[in-house]
């Protein structure tokens, strides 16, 4: 296939565009975790499966063979920032800087993270429509996704 010289150059302009945003992201990463590693010996992070955050909904079909609305369209945008952001990339560069430094990275089962206490441990189950924790053991009390607070 043979293209114009015009479109080439245009080509070759936006892959050297490309290049420099990734090349600022990975530096920015690079950054973050020399400075998350500067307060701290270990971090943990939930052993998430990137790949099932990122695929397709499954198809929905209704009574009569025609699809139904799935949340496709919500997710794709979802999947986009996912993707833009290299959370992958980054668990990477972490790990890289951890060794470096001596220091380590500790993955977690994600599996119930926010039905523990983070001060003493304390497992309360509750569903996914409680957005609150409050911890019998220790009396400690916040949003079941803040959890450690900073």
């Amino acid at each position: 296939m043979h293209h114009s010289q015009p479109w080439k150059i245009l080509k070759r302009k936006i892959a050297k565009l490309h290049q420099l945003i990734a090349r600022q992201l990975l530096d920015w990463q690079f950054k973050l975790a020399y400075h998350l590693f500067s307060d701290c010996q270990v971090i943990f992070l939930e052993d998430l499966l990137l790949a099932n955050l990122v695929r397709r909904c499954k198809a929905k079909l209704g009574d009569n063979g025609q699809f139904l609305p799935n949340a496709q369209s919500a997710k794709s945008g979802l999947n986009k920032s996912l993707q833009d952001a290299a959370f992958g990339q980054f668990v990477q560069v972490l790990e890289y800087v951890a060794w470096k430094l001596g220091k380590r990275i500790i993955k977690v089962d994600p599996k119930g993270t926010s039905q523990h206490c983070w001060e003493c441990l304390n497992k309360v189950s509750k569903s996914l429509l409680e957005r609150w924790y409050s911890c019998p053991k220790c009396g400690q009390e916040l949003d079941r996704d803040y959890n450690p607070p900073l």
